[in-house]
């Protein structure tokens, strides 16, 4: 019993750790003062985010060095023709810090002091006409076309939703973008963790799911980046674990929230409804828990982009998007389709210099393609194992007749979705698979031969008992 208990306490305490060292060295990183800028797609994640703030009547405010960072956006070009110098004389004399002039759209971008930053709006709001410009406060624009109406329409709002409460939290910069996917990458450790446990209660597999999960580098990457694709892998986390612990509600609560961040996380859904098939003898539970559930799950997140653009256009935007997602995009230099993502094949690169790439684990990506071998073994041992090994290979599944159907433009960091239930999968067969026994008696066949040695190599050179005697 005193075992069991030291047992368990080195276990947490590996685990919890290694949690607390992952949110340590992501935050680190993602804090560089040279990432102190978008890298990746958060060019267009972050300004969708913001932009769908200011439409709600929320402004979120960009501290720096005792400034506010303030986008002046004009209405068009021929406004800002005619406002600019303005514009930039009432920055001159509030003691702007930094002046930066969109070249692909009307506008301007300033760090105004912190006690001039009233002064500067009144006097915009005294000097400019009405309706020639709107004032943006926060971090400064990527200067892309239309960039400062783009809303991602493309792709579900739960992403963009926990990136805007990032914003509102901690201020719209950089660091505060990154920080919900850091947590998140710590919580799918744990959660990895005890749905393994609860198939094979085995610390040990659970310690290799862990090890998986902790240094996957496709999760490393997008943990410090603030795009939608960690947010996805938290919510299939989730609904993996869910799976595993059978908790029906959860489960369909889970993939309609991981289908509200980006629709792939919806395609663990063919296990959801056979699990539902399974247990409800009754239609109308049974409907529940594969339609109406997940469904309000997912239109729960899109409230305020309905707000903003109204539930008619919301709905044309939404529809419109499959068309969007199964068209041919153009060649990408690193375009990589799903069969490309089991031996890291182009990885994708977020940023250079300090280099962050989106590579995927050949070991445990292929590793799932091995396991289809065993499957049938390993479910008579630990038949819960099932769940997430059918998840992932729904998930590749989708990614598959998404490719055929016509969006071959899929990119790695894609497969973020794919390691959480690979993770756990992993952790089962590679615990059942390895005879532990074998180990064991080899070591004690070693330790034997080693006595065995070591008492010749001592009967050998042990100093006679005449010696020193004449």
């Amino acid at each position: 019993m005193e075992k069991e208990r030291v047992a368990r306490f080195l276990f947490i305490a590996v685990v919890v750790l290694t949690m607390i060292g992952t949110i340590w060295h992501s935050y680190s990183f993602a804090s560089r003062p040279d990432l102190n800028d978008y890298i990746g797609d958060e060019v267009w994640y972050v300004p969708a985010s913001r932009n769908l703030l200011h439409r709600l009547g929320v402004d979120v405010y960009y501290l720096h060095n005792g400034t506010y960072g303030v986008n002046v956006i004009f209405a068009n070009k021929s406004a800002e023709i005619k406002n600019l110098g303005m514009t930039d004389w009432i920055a001159a004399i509030n003691d702007a810090r930094y002046r930066l002039e969109y070249r692909e759209f009307p506008g301007v971008y300033y760090e105004i002091p912190v006690e001039n930053y009233e002064d500067f709006l009144k006097k915009l709001k005294s000097s400019l006409p009405a309706g020639s410009y709107d004032v943006i406060p926060g971090f400064r624009y990527p200067d892309a076309d239309n960039i400062q109406n783009y809303l991602n329409t493309e792709h579900p709002f739960l992403g963009k939703d926990l990136i805007m409460l990032s914003m509102l939290l901690l201020g719209d910069r950089p660091i505060a973008w990154r920080i919900p996917g850091i947590i998140e990458f710590a919580l799918i450790e744990l959660m990895a963790v005890l749905a393994t446990y609860r198939i094979s209660r085995s610390y040990l597999a659970s310690l290799i799911t862990l090890l998986f999960v902790a240094l996957d580098p496709t999760l490393q990457a997008t943990a410090i980046t603030a795009m939608l694709d960690i947010h996805v892998a938290f919510f299939v986390s989730l609904f993996v674990l869910a799976v595993v612990y059978e908790r029906r509600v959860l489960s369909a609560v889970s993939l309609g929230l991981a289908g509200a961040t980006k629709l792939s996380g919806a395609f663990g859904w063919p296990i959801l409804l056979w699990k539902s098939l399974k247990s409800e003898n009754s239609f109308i539970r049974f409907f529940s828990k594969v339609v109406i559930i997940p469904g309000i799950a997912f239109l729960i997140p899109e409230l305020p982009a309905i707000k903003v653009l109204g539930f008619k256009s919301w709905l044309n935007e939404f529809l419109g998007s499959f068309r969007w997602h199964l068209s041919y995009k153009g060649g990408h230099p690193y375009a990589c389709p799903f069969w490309g993502w089991f031996i890291n094949y182009r990885p994708f690169p977020f940023h250079f210099n300090p280099n962050v790439f989106v590579s995927t684990d050949p070991v445990l990506l292929m590793g799932m393609v091995v396991m289809i071998l065993a499957l049938p073994w390993l479910y008579k041992r630990k038949p819960d194992v099932s769940g997430p090994f059918f998840i992932f290979w729904s998930m590749v599944g989708f990614f598959a007749i998404h490719y055929y159907l016509g969006g071959r433009t899929q990119l790695s960091f894609y497969a973020t979705v794919l390691v959480p239930p690979a993770a756990v999968s992993m952790g089962v067969f590679l615990n059942e698979l390895i005879r532990w026994d074998a180990f064991r008696e080899s070591l004690n066949f070693y330790r034997a031969k080693l006595l065995v040695v070591a008492s010749f190599i001592w009967k050998k050179f042990k100093p006679s008992e005449d010696s020193g005697q004449e």
